[in-house]
């Protein structure tokens, strides 16, 4: 099964890159993780507008990244919330069909609507807000979760 996760923002502070490389490390076993950063938009001022403008421009540069033919899944506050179990059965069917799956990450402001409309399933990882960059290493480390428990490793307690 392919992966990759679209995220917005570049660079990350050393601990959460650590992360990061260590759960893609862990899923080479898997067949591997990409992880693709685009840009985030600068903002001219704090409007609604402006943050629209924003949205607009990180989504842009994420429908470049997206692989053909893979499964859009977005993840968002309003996204259908999963155990890790139930997540793990889902990776599974998606597996035996052969899915390429492309995750993605807003920003700080979340993703553009339109984004949002062109997912196959929309996922949350609760009702919390957690920092864009922290929903990389969470992610991460459920799809790793994910993994062993299809594969029976012991991880999952």
């Amino acid at each position: 099964m392919k992966l990759t996760i679209l995220a917005v923002g570049r660079g990350m502070p050393a601990p959460l890159r650590a992360l990061t490389e260590d759960y893609q490390q862990r899923l080479q076993r898997g067949g591997g993780v990409s992880l693709v950063e685009v840009a985030e938009a600068r903002r001219s001022g704090a409007t609604a507008a402006d943050r629209q403008q924003g949205l607009l421009y990180e989504a842009n540069r994420l429908r470049e990244h997206i692989p053909q033919s893979s499964l859009l899944l977005p993840l968002d506050s309003t996204g259908r919330m999963m155990s890790s179990l139930e997540f793990a059965g889902q990776m599974q069917r998606w597996r035996e069909a052969g899915e390429h799956l492309c995750f993605v990450i807003g920003g700080p402001d979340g993703l553009h609507p339109d984004l949002l409309r062109m997912g196959s399933a929309t996922l949350s990882l609760g009702p919390m807000t957690f920092p864009h960059l922290l929903v990389r290493v969470l992610l991460l480390e459920q799809l790793y979760r994910a993994y062993t428990l299809i594969q029976g490793i012991p991880y999952h307690r």
